[in-house]
């Protein structure tokens, strides 16, 4: 035994439980696919098209596509993206302050993705004016959250 102190003693013990990767990812039954998004999606660009941003943002910080495949996540971003461009920047407050805490957390992941891709970046100074009403409104909480949740959307 040369150095004592470099043992890994949890190797030795029977009990103690190694994480794999796979076993955090979290359970889903199923993968959702772009066809089942699809009515999600349109529903989206109708209240755009219509002017009801308030709906829209309830809508798809409420229940986002967390068990969708990739190609399918990023056309719901887009549709996503688009209601947030349309939004004036003086009613971007009053539609956060009308989320709960979870739905403001999943408005941080939007951003956050929407930040991440040359799409979004395209329209990188309408995601910060919501992200500074974001944090205005209720702190640094969706941030903290958003950098400890391994859902993605």
């Amino acid at each position: 035994m040369e150095d004592w102190r470099r043992i890994d003693i949890d190797a030795y013990d029977p009990e103690s439980g190694r994480l794999t990767v796979e076993d955090l990812k979290p359970p889903y039954s199923h993968l959702l696919t772009l066809q089942e998004l699809q009515p999600a999606i349109q529903q989206l660009r109708a209240y755009a098209a219509s002017g009801d941003f308030v709906s829209a943002v309830q809508v798809f910080t409420s229940e986002p596509p967390y068990s969708a495949d990739e190609q399918a996540k990023s056309q719901y971003f887009f549709g996503v993206l688009e209601v947030l461009t349309q939004v004036r920047q003086a009613d971007i407050a009053n539609i956060i302050k009308q989320l709960d805490a979870k739905q403001q957390d999943v408005l941080v992941k939007y951003l956050y993705k929407g930040m991440s891709i040359p799409e979004g970046q395209k329209h990188g100074g309408i995601l910060l004016a919501w992200f500074e009403k974001l944090t205005q409104v209720s702190g640094v909480n969706p941030i903290v959250h958003y950098l400890s949740d391994r859902r993605t959307v």
